[in-house]
């Protein structure tokens, strides 16, 4: 437990969250395995952008934040910590100080990451968690508050209700163009031919941990690309990218 003041896991913030007054601030979801983070440095990594996309400041180091948050769970579950900009003011902020909270939710669903050489061979391990796939008619602004995860959410509130409403198991989203950013707040790897396919990273999707993970270690081997949703039928396969299950295979 922290001995903070920026610290407030046990305060109801209902008047004075900005959080939850605006949305002013964002969130990290972080997969722990057998007391390990797997991706923490990729969380990191996108936790320090996401702060200087918001212009928020903070006061503290985040990764003295993250290891001692961490180190609290020893079982497996999904570590959720909200960063929201601190103080008072409406729609203008009166400052860029920034505080967080964090809860944890046990769960126990496979953890996969691809760790041999040849990316392609090892995505053939991937778990199949394969079912129907449909698109959101409603485009993906694409912004940079969007390609990480926002407190403002509503985009995806409403994208999650479609999804449920039409009987779908998983959701392409698209951006004012017509190009496949994403699938649900995870990002795709296709696999077309004998190439591996990435949507470009200026098309707006969530930049998240795990592919985030997967290009630094394996940028040779992918191909980033305009992606549309003939290229979705036309591929043999498609990995879901997700920082709660890692990589698995969803077509």
């Amino acid at each position: 437990m922290f001995n903070d003041s920026r610290y407030r896991r046990n305060v109801i913030l209902l008047n004075m969250n900005r959080g939850f007054l605006y949305g002013d601030g964002f969130f990290e979801s972080i997969r722990i395995v057998n007391g390990m983070a797997p991706l923490l440095h990729f969380h990191t990594e996108r936790i320090i952008d996401a702060f200087s996309i918001y212009q928020m400041t903070p006061s503290f180091n985040i990764n003295e934040v993250l290891q001692k948050s961490i180190h609290e769970y020893h079982t497996d579950g999904i570590l959720r910590i909200n960063f929201y900009r601190d103080g008072k003011g409406k729609y203008l902020p009166e400052m860029d100080n920034v505080v967080f909270d964090y809860a944890f939710t046990p769960i126990s669903a496979i953890f996969f990451l691809p760790e041999t050489f040849n990316l392609q061979s090892a995505l053939t391990n991937a778990p199949r968690m394969q079912g129907s796939i449909g698109i959101y008619p409603e485009p993906k602004p694409n912004v940079p508050w969007m390609t990480v995860k926002s407190l403002s959410s509503a985009y995806y509130v409403f994208a999650a209700k479609y999804k449920q409403q039409n009987g779908l198991q998983y959701l392409l989203i698209q951006n004012s163009k017509g190009e496949i950013c994403e699938e649900l707040l995870s990002n795709l790897i296709l696999q077309i031919g004998d190439r591996l396919i990435v949507p470009r990273r200026d098309c707006g999707g969530v930049n998240g941990a795990t592919l985030r993970y997967i290009a630094s270690n394996y940028s040779l081997q992918l191909t980033e690309a305009i992606v549309t949703f003939p290229d979705v039928e036309a591929a043999t396969a498609i990995y879901s990218c997700k920082g709660s299950t890692g990589v698995s295979k969803i077509k």
